[in-house]
């Protein structure tokens, strides 16, 4: 288990009880309340789908840093790196998988 998996779990957990605490205030007084909590609900779902996601990323790169190491010549994953993506391929980070456009900034291989 990830830490981001952790974290989708727990944002899961609070968008729907957001959501169940603003359907309980909907026939009240207090629903601007109401409002606020699906507004919050929607924020938490938002933010465990990109934890998913990230979940996701992260056994990707495991897996591809596991098979390299075994001696298999696996293929760079789509996007690289997320430096990558967020720079159009200008910047790359120490976990590219991407060996042509690998950059060596990471602080451990500066020994």
């Amino acid at each position: 288990m990830t830490p981001a998996l952790r974290y989708g779990h727990t944002s899961t957990a609070t968008a729907i009880t957001f959501t169940a605490a603003a359907a309980g205030l909907a026939a009240t007084p207090y629903w601007p309340a109401a409002l606020a909590l699906l507004y919050t609900a929607a924020l938490f779902t938002w933010l465990a789908v990109r934890c998913y996601a990230d979940h996701r990323r992260i056994l990707l790169e495991h897996d591809w840093a596991r098979r390299r190491a075994l001696g298999e010549q696996p293929a760079p994953r789509d996007p690289c790196c997320r430096l990558g993506r967020a720079s159009r391929g200008a910047a790359h980070d120490h976990r590219c998988t991407d060996l042509t456009t690998r950059h060596a900034d990471d602080p451990r291989s500066e020994a």
